[in-house]
Parts: C-alpha cells; sequence; structure tokens
C-alpha cells in the first residue's frame, strides 16, 4: 500500500498492515499502541535531523520487521551530521521518556508509564552496537574515522553476533516465561539472519 504526500511515498507492506489490523480488533490492552507512539517518535527524530540537515527522504517503506528511510543524501553529510542524524531517533525516545515518567507523576495513570517503558526499552535497544541498529550505524561511523573500510564491516559483524546470539537466551526465557512474548527473540534472530544473508551475499 502506498500513501503519496507531496514529495513523499510512504509504502507499507502487506503482513505489516495485516498485523496490525488483528492487533487493533484482537489486542484490547494499550500496550501496543504505546509501542506504535514511541516507534512514531523514534522515526520523527531521524526525519526532523533530516530536515534540519535539508535532506528530508523522499520515500518511506514500513515493513513487520523495520523502517526504511531511503536517504540520498547520506553521502553527502559530514561526519558530525550523520552522526546526529543517526542517534536523533534514541535521543527522541530518551526525551520522551523523560516526558512520559513526568507525566506519570504529575497523573497518575498506567499508559504514561507504559509510554515510558516503551520509549525507554526502544532506546536501549536501538543504542546496541549491532549492525541494522542505530548503535551499530554510529559505531560504524566512528570506525570508519579509524580504520579502513574493508576493516569496518567485519569488526562490526564480529561485535554484532558477540551481543545478539547471547540474546537469544533472555529471548527464549521470556517467551517461556509469558508464553506470547516473543518479540527480542523474533527480533535477535532476524538481526542474525540479516547478518548472515548479507556475509553470504558477499
Amino acid at each position: 500500500m502506498k500513501l503519496i504526500s507531496g514529495k513523499l511515498t510512504l509504502e507499507i507492506s502487506f503482513p505489516l498492515a495485516a498485523a496490525m489490523t488483528a492487533v487493533i480488533l484482537y489486542d484490547s490492552s494499550t500496550s501496543v499502541l504505546e509501542c506504535l507512539i514511541a516507534v512514531i517518535l523514534h522515526e520523527s527524530g531521524h526525519l526532523l535531523m533530516l530536515h534540519r540537515y535539508g535532506s528530508f527522504p523522499k520515500r518511506i517503506k514500513l515493513t513487520l520487521f523495520d523502517i526504511a528511510i531511503t536517504d540520498t543524501h547520506k553521502t553527502t553529510r559530514g561526519f558530525s551530521q550523520e552522526l546526529a542524524v543517526t542517534l536523533a531517533g534514541i535521543i527522541s525516545n530518551i526525551i520522551f521518556t523523560c516526558l512520559s515518567f513526568l507525566l506519570y507523576f504529575l497523573f497518575p495513570c498506567s499508559f504514561f508509564e507504559g509510554l515510558a517503558a516503551a520509549n525507554l526499552s526502544l532506546a536501549v535497544f536501538n543504542a546496541l552496537p549491532v549492525d541494522s541498529l542505530d548503535g551499530g550505524q554510529a559505531l560504524a561511523l566512528i570506525l570508519s574515522r579509524f580504520c579502513s573500510p574493508e576493516k569496518v564491516l567485519p569488526i562490526l559483524d564480529i561485535i554484532s553476533l558477540m551481543i545478539l546470539f547471547p540474546m537469544l537466551i533472555p529471548g527464549f526465557l521470556l517467551l517461556l516465561r509469558s508464553e506470547y512474548n516473543f518479540s527480542l527473540l523474533l527480533s535477535s534472530l532476524y538481526l542474525i539472519a540479516l547478518i548472515l544473508l548479507k556475509k553470504r551475499k558477499a
């Protein structure tokens, strides 16, 4: 499904649309809404910083596992600007974590507490130095200042796998304990698969 607004094209994959429809129909809690708001705030951070540097994207694709922003000006920005764009989503989530906690203390409500937890969880997860996550992209930028391009990706892949494989254990335990929460396990497997597929194509 495509939505066009001016020069921006927004694509939503069918699996994501189907999953969101199912959640809206069958999940009566606010946890999904809290997570969705956190994701929107995260991506808005990236978009706001891109707009600040005059490189707002022309295409955004939403899939079941990630959000792909087509950034045609990526190679024209300097190190500091690119690092700011990369970390903007994490910073946005941290800011709204603090604001949500403040609202929770002022107006005790489980929604604000859940929103703070969702923003904090997303910030921490994306800050991991793992390829495809913001933390991994930031690490790659920093490594590129000290290493040759040929060494950056292998180093990043090793660090990513050293973090992701241990994460399978708490992900599996979380699934057993909750009987339905497979988000951490599935996310870890997906990121591992991306790294291994990339190495195979290379």
